[in-house]
């Protein structure tokens, strides 16, 4: 039984090869403009305690600009990001999903299992920018 030669780094293209600006590229889709930082910004100057924004924080890292997470962390990959335990951590989604900072799907899901989207709620990017011209103002009069 004879198996084939296995490549070596040397027999590998040095890149890429470029892709032609008159083609048009197959793949996917253009991505839709980032909603991740005004997501984030809402939830720092939301009033949740400091481990709940720095899970959400956490989870936000691995959100596209639409709010989907494609590789899903669940509660497992959370904790290894963030240090904090399990119950803590599934405490802080259930928050968020409270507060309408998150999404399961499907709704009836468990945090092990359903995907997390993240989602604005009524009104907190109105006051994550009043809070951020606040913040603003104050450090220009001090």
């Amino acid at each position: 039984m004879t198996t084939a030669a296995r490549p070596t780094p040397a027999l590998m293209p040095s890149r890429r090869p470029a892709a032609r600006p008159d083609t048009p590229t197959v793949g996917a889709p253009p991505r839709p403009p980032a909603r991740r930082e005004p997501w984030q910004q809402a939830i720092l100057a939301s009033s949740l305690p400091a481990n709940f924004r720095f899970v959400a924080v956490a989870l936000s890292t691995h959100a596209d600009g639409t709010g989907h997470i494609a590789q899903q962390p669940r509660v497992i990959g959370l904790v290894h990001n963030t240090g904090i335990n399990a119950r803590q951590v599934a405490v802080a989604l259930t928050a968020l999903r409270d507060r309408g900072f998150l999404r399961l799907s499907p709704p009836d899901g468990r945090y092990d299992t359903a995907d997390l989207i993240l989602t604005m709620p009524r009104g907190a990017a109105a006051r994550a920018r009043r809070a951020q011209t606040a913040t603003a103002r104050s450090s220009a009069d001090a």
